[in-house]
């Protein structure tokens, strides 16, 4: 087949993988052990030569078909082949922000190790487990109403009038397809709330889900990045990327701007999907894009801060410290001003301005920084290793520390709190001093980010959403779910919430 090679062939012409594809290969892979194991199945021969790299992302072939239920095959041990053939990726070494999965991996005792669909959640990166869906819980079987929802043929979808600005991410030679019938499952949960008001099946688990007037947005494994009706779950449009997408797109009253981990940045219709332009930065892109005055900015793996023309997608400007500090993550400034706000991997935070050589400041933190920061008012937030740390906006200095477990999300803010999440526990901070207000139980193996949307704030668990009072920490709820989140909930009118869940499936919830 053009264009693919194996793991093997790769690693025998160019070397070993980058920490970028690295980390892709790794994603590609846990999703297939993940799927296999879900129906009691196991790979049984994991190795460089069963691993194909295509266009579309890593896939696994090869499968021996033992069933751990005859026993036949370990679950376990396919994690230890997984850890083993990721290392041998890369070089015998791997990046700081997957040894330590790896070491946990290899742990000589097999119960110790993590589940196939404990490192898929890690590696989306959000919480993931693929089983085959099931009808949500506690369904009656002569209640629920399916109604079939029929994509737009033309791929048309929403006006340019009111398009929202978050994050992110970049899309390469999108490629607008019409996705045919979709299948919209509206049903009646009972008299338990929340309701389920829609479902529908997409390719590939979802990595980011956002909502604005009415139209989600989201992206998946398999390469999509697609938009929908909150209200009905039908697509308005679908295109497809020639890499994973790992961060949130920016959307805006004129283009969804989009970033693939192989470095290309495109600009799609925020109405049909069409590409209108596309631009490659170079080497590989690490977090998501940010708006930066007229800019379009991302960092990239090789040390680079870019700055690309929205409206032709051209080169505008380019930032490089004089120290190598590893890849570098700009930070979305929710208030504007005059200054970008960095990251880099090996724990160094910077202000600067485009047009200066030098950073108007710049501070070095214990531990790698793998989560994209966050500026909220006159507070730079960032998380190295397992530890969340507060800086001043204006000097860098530290206002302060908090320390959880590894592997704590990004934070979000919100009036006066902070809010974070790491290995089954979510916390509420004081913004101004880092004074923890409540901490609640998820139950959750692996960090699920945590959402605020309409004066509620969620989280998931294992296979739960849970629903709290943001100021209180008091549960209000907790709704069964099929399997496990893999993107942060959204919300849309009218207390629509949306739910992208490893079962490659989105869900609907009336809340």
């Amino acid at each position: 087949m053009p264009g693919v090679r194996t793991l093997g062939e790769v690693l025998d012409h160019d070397g070993p993988l980058a920490a970028g594809p690295l980390r892709e290969v790794a994603a590609g892979i846990a999703d297939a052990l993940a799927r296999v194991h879900a129906i009691g199945l196991v790979h049984g021969r994991l190795g460089p030569d069963q691993v194909l790299l295509t266009p579309y992302g890593p896939r696994v072939i090869g499968f021996a078909g033992r069933s751990d239920a005859d026993g036949g095959g370990d679950p376990s041990a396919d994690v230890y082949a997984f850890a083993v053939l990721i290392t041998l990726a890369g070089g015998g070494t791997a990046s700081a922000e997957l040894d330590p999965l790896l070491r946990r991996c290899l742990d000589p005792d097999p119960g110790r190790r993590p589940t196939a669909a404990d490192l898929d959640r890690v590696l989306t990166p959000r919480p993931a487990v693929l089983v085959p869906p099931p009808a949500l819980v506690d369904e009656p079987a002569d209640t629920p109403q399916e109604a079939r929802a029929q994509d737009p043929p033309t791929g048309r979808g929403p006006t340019r009038r009111r398009l929202f600005v978050a994050g992110g991410l970049a899309l390469a030679a999108a490629t607008v397809t019409s996705a045919g019938v979709a299948f919209a499952r509206l049903v009646d949960d009972g008299p338990r709330r929340p309701k389920t008001r829609w479902r529908r099946a997409v390719d590939g688990r979802v990595t980011t889900l956002q909502v604005f007037d009415n139209v989600a947005y989201c992206t998946t494994t398999d390469n999509v990045v697609m938009a929908l009706g909150t209200e009905t779950g039908v697509a308005l449009w679908t295109a497809r990327t020639e890499s994973m997408v790992w961060a949130d797109p920016v959307v805006s009253g004129t283009a969804v701007f989009v970033a693939c981990v192989a470095g290309q940045i495109s600009a799609l219709d925020p109405g049909s999907g069409e590409r209108q332009w596309q631009q490659y930065a170079g080497d590989q892109i690490l977090g998501a894009p940010v708006l930066y005055g007229s800019s379009l900015v991302v960092g990239t793996r090789d040390n680079r801060v870019v700055g690309i023309d929205m409206a032709q997608g051209a080169h505008r400007w380019q930032w490089t410290d004089s120290v190598a500090h590893g890849g570098v993550m700009p930070a979305p400034v929710a208030t504007g001003g005059d200054f970008l706000y960095l990251t880099y991997n090996d724990g160094t935070v910077s202000a600067i301005r485009e047009n200066l050589p030098l950073p108007n400041w710049s501070i070095h933190l214990t531990g790698p920084i793998t989560r994209p920061p966050r500026v909220i008012r006159d507070l730079v937030y960032v998380v190295t290793g397992f530890t969340l740390v507060a800086l001043n906006i204006a000097n860098g200095e530290i206002r302060w520390r908090f320390q959880g477990t590894p592997d704590m999300t990004a934070p979000v803010v919100a009036e006066n709190l902070v809010y974070t999440t790491d290995v089954g526990t979510l916390y509420a901070l004081d913004a101004q001093t880092g004074a923890e207000r409540w901490r609640q139980t998820t139950g959750a193996r692996v960090p699920s980010p945590v959402a605020l949307v309409g004066g509620t704030a969620y989280a998931g668990g294992t296979d739960v959403l849970h629903a709290f009072d943001p100021l209180t920490g008091r549960r209000r709820w907790t709704h069964p779910l099929p399997t496990y989140l893999t993107a942060a909930p959204a919300g849309g009118a009218g207390g629509v919430l949306l739910l992208g869940t490893a079962g490659s499936e989105l869900i609907a919830l009336e809340t």
